[in-house]
């Protein structure tokens, strides 16, 4: 019975699991004395690497230590001299390597996949060099800093390392079946990009359940030799033209383009493609180009295969345009004509592609315009706004304010609000039709929620840095509401305003391909920016206009209602008086808010918990004051009192 009974045991945080959270349960005493180590084995966490894909410096025989991608099948652990041996299995066959954690890399199978560091020397790359070329494509790959790519050879390319071929097989350990498996590079890269990822999987690519589900195609993939390639050719429609036969498609032919520059025909070499009897002269120029590339006319075949109305023959026509380009056969206004769909009624200007492909995330990268605006309104559940044609048209290259939208298109909308706009707006219309009215804000609650709504949208479709963006601009609305600034429908219209200018003055860096200061607009969310101050003097003057419009009789009502001559110049004592504007300038200033002088004079302000009773003045001790403040205080408010009397008094210039 003692056997039986539940024994607590926690998680030893080491190896692979020193950075997880602690984890407890329990489990019975025959289950932990069968299979008990000694604790000098689990602190050093060699058990927690099986199955893992590593990086290792090896020395295969006749060559010199280099590094090589494997994965680890088991361990031996000796007591006695408290070392380890980690069994791994590489491509070329098993090994055993010494255990020794400073030295593992432990990576993602992304990562693994990619090998950028396969075969080279030890004595030419060191291990810091290593883990640092590890993360450069783990981020490249997974987007973190910058755009995802599927593209391993831009990846590799982009980090001065040699383009891995994808159709080579390695090995993964199945820790479920304890076997070793055998699956390609591509498929390790499309279930890590599409499947882990959550991104859309594109067709044609066939991802199982797991990352050991690999296709029949792909699975001990293999490159045939030339020799063992014989081209179908149809026979020739006259004695001296003949046409290629089409090669049958497939969407891993146009898997990881970049891969193919300059590379030699590894599955199927293209025939000759000779023109036909009859063919326009854009078909003619093309034959002409490719004549004697085969590259080029495995594309041409292929986009005949595929019809040349389809969508996928406009992705060809984009890869040939850049293989031009590359190549100098072509220049970039020819690409730039393609990269829209010429059927959409949305065609966005040169410069919204250019503002809208630094913006938008790996995921949403590869839709038309035409697209991004269709799955807006698509997803309209997951968009509290009116998904509103000419809204989505403006997300789209973020078009806020000289261009006409605003932070209020995308306040929040009820549901019947949205049934009444689909009868009243024309929903379909994605051409040049006008936005809806923006709807006036009522305060700076209905403003966070418009930041809120526009939010969603944002991380659906765009990069972290423009969240990151309205998360810091949320963050400072709420600072101006807790200080009282805005209190008015109108002041927060000053603040939309506000708002809409900061988003254009983004816009016109992303415009300039300036990426870079667009992603700093956070730092002129403070209430001593600039363009703050002049929220601030807005809102003073509205302030003050109100308070002068206040003190002035009325022209209505009976004599006896209205004030005489001699009492109009003879306020009450208690009555507030405008203050003169060459005062106030001279006030000084904090957060914003210009220095209450009733709080520093002998009668005192009556405002509770440190604020003053008017939302623009602030209780606080100024260094110094200029003369004309301090002779206006004595003559107003019958002098500093007694805790003040010590701050500088400057003479005004």
């Amino acid at each position: 019975s003692d056997q039986a009974d539940p024994v607590p045991v926690a998680l030893v945080r080491s190896g692979r699991w020193k950075d997880v959270d602690a984890q407890d349960g329990a489990l019975t005493r025959s289950e932990i004395e069968a299979r008990g180590v000694s604790e000098t084995e689990a602190v050093s966490g060699i058990g927690t690497y099986v199955g893992s894909c590593m990086c290792v410096a090896r020395i295969p025989p006749g060559v010199t230590k280099r590094w090589d991608y494997g994965v680890v099948v088991g361990y031996t652990w000796l007591d006695t001299t408290s070392t380890g041996v980690l069994h791994l299995v590489f491509s070329d066959g098993p090994e055993d390597i010494p255990f020794d954690e400073d030295s593992v890399m432990d990576l993602a199978p992304e990562t693994y996949a990619l090998r950028p560091c396969l075969h080279q020397a030890v004595c030419e790359v060191m291990p810091r060099e290593v883990h640092a070329l590890h993360e450069v494509v783990y981020k490249h790959f997974n987007g973190l800093g910058r755009r995802s790519s599927r593209k391993s050879a831009s990846i590799l390319q982009s980090a001065g390392l040699t383009a891995v071929d994808e159709a080579t097989s390695v090995p993964l350990f199945n820790i479920a079946t304890a076997t070793v498996v055998s699956v390609s590079i591509k498929h390790i890269l499309d279930f890590s990009y599409y499947q882990s990822g959550r991104r859309r999987i594109p067709a044609g690519v066939h991802i199982g359940t797991t990352i050991f589900d690999c296709p029949p195609t792909l699975q001990n993939a293999s490159r045939p030799s030339p020799s063992q390639q014989t081209p179908a050719v149809l026979p020739p429609v006259n004695d001296t033209v003949s046409i290629a036969e089409p090669i049958p498609f497939s969407m891993d032919q146009l898997d990881d383009s970049d891969a193919d520059d300059g590379a030699a025909p590894t599955t199927v070499v293209p025939p000759t493609v000779a023109a036909p009897a009859v063919l326009g002269k854009r078909r003619i120029s093309e034959l002409d180009a490719a004549a004697g590339d085969a590259e080029f006319a495995r594309l041409l075949a292929l986009r005949e295969t595929v019809g040349a109305n389809s969508a996928l023959a406009q992705d060809i026509d984009h890869l040939i345009s850049f293989k031009k380009i590359s190549r100098g056969l072509n220049t970039s206004g020819d690409l730039a004509a393609r990269t829209f769909d010429s059927s959409s009624s949305f065609r966005p200007t040169e410069t919204q592609r250019l503002v809208h492909n630094q913006l938008v995330n790996g995921t949403f990268a590869t839709m038309t315009a035409q697209r991004l605006i269709d799955i807006i309104q698509i997803r309209r559940a997951d968009f509290p706004f009116l998904p509103h044609p000419a809204t989505a048209r403006g997300f789209y290259s973020w078009d806020f304010g000289f261009l006409g939208l605003s932070i209020m298109h995308f306040g929040m909308v009820t549901a019947k609000s949205r049934r009444d706009a689909a009868r009243t707006f024309d929903m379909s219309n994605k051409g040049r039709a006008a936005p809806p009215k923006c709807p006036a804000p009522d305060g700076v609650s209905s403003i966070i929620s418009a930041i809120d709504c526009l939010t969603t949208a944002v991380n659906h479709a765009y990069q972290y840095y423009v969240t990151k963006m309205l998360v810091d601009l949320r963050s400072f609305i709420l600072e101006v509401a807790s200080e009282g600034v805005v209190s008015t429908a109108s002041e927060a219209q000053e603040l939309v305003y506000w708002i809409d200018g900061r988003f254009e003055v983004f816009r016109s860096h992303l415009a300039n391909n300036n990426t870079s200061v667009a992603r700093q607009i956070s730092t002129t969310f403070s209430m001593t920016d600039p363009s703050f101050v002049c929220v601030l003097q807005a809102i003073n003057r509205s302030h003050l206009s109100t308070i002068t419009s206040s003190t002035l009789p009325s022209r209505g009502g009976t004599a006896a209602s209205r004030p005489r001559r001699v009492q109009a110049s003879q306020p009450d004592e208690g009555q507030r008086q405008p203050v003169p504007s060459a005062i106030v300038k001279a006030l000084p200033v904090m957060k914003g808010k210009r220095l209450c002088m009733r709080h520093i004079s002998t009668e005192g302000c009556s405002g509770r918990d440190g604020r003053c009773t008017v939302s623009y003045r602030a209780h606080f001790k100024p260094l110094t004051l200029s003369t004309a403040v301090v002779d206006f205080i004595n003559e107003r408010f019958g002098g500093l009192a007694a805790s003040f009397s010590d701050i500088t008094v400057e003479e005004t210039a």
